[in-house]
């Protein structure tokens, strides 16, 4: 079969290559954040292109999927190359918009969850972190699964309240949480 391989021609060489370096990147992106920090680069165009963005792991399906179809359509099925290539293409593409889909719909759920403050805040119990007067604006800081959120903050009784003390948010307004001290 190898020798069968290199003797049928370069596009059995494009297509293998293509389908090792396709599946080497495939392996590398499903590998995450650990070796994209060793490999990452930074590619900025400032320009008014607008187009749909292709993840990098749908190209590195459709490149493996191409090649392989490819192969299989030569070296297997006897394919000459204009029909092995249309082919290649085809099942390339298909592949490419399966993985696609895929990385829309089921890995990037987390686009379409949008945060409310409203949600998030109201009930809570923050720590004052700048004096609430009388009549006027402090600050109150709360931890979220997030990370660290700081509101203003007004008292709902109008009373003073001092930096350190806990508190429960009872409403939001704005960037401004109505808040009651917490009896301990």
């Amino acid at each position: 079969m190898f020798n069968e391989f290199l003797s049928s021609g370069t596009l059995n060489i494009v297509y293998a290559s293509i389908l090792m370096v396709s599946f080497l990147f495939t392996l590398l992106s499903l590998m995450g954040a650990e070796v994209g920090e060793v490999l990452d680069f930074d590619f900025d165009f400032d320009g008014d292109l607008d187009f749909i963005s292709v993840s990098p792991f749908a190209i590195a399906i459709f490149g493996a999927f191409f090649g392989l179809a490819g192969l299989v359509t030569r070296l297997w099925a006897g394919m000459a190359p204009i029909p092995s290539l249309m082919w290649s293409t085809g099942v390339g593409l298909g592949g490419g918009i399966a993985a696609q889909l895929f990385f829309i719909y089921v890995l990037s759920k987390s686009v379409t969850q949008t945060y409310s403050l409203q949600e998030d805040a109201v009930g809570r119990e923050a720590e004052v972190t700048v004096t609430i007067p009388k009549a006027g604006l402090g600050s109150i800081a709360y931890n979220n699964n997030t990370g660290r959120i700081t509101l203003a903050a007004r008292c709902e009784v109008g009373t003073k309240i001092v930096a350190g003390s806990s508190v429960q948010i009872e409403q939001i307004n704005g960037r401004v949480a109505i808040v009651k001290t917490v009896e301990k």
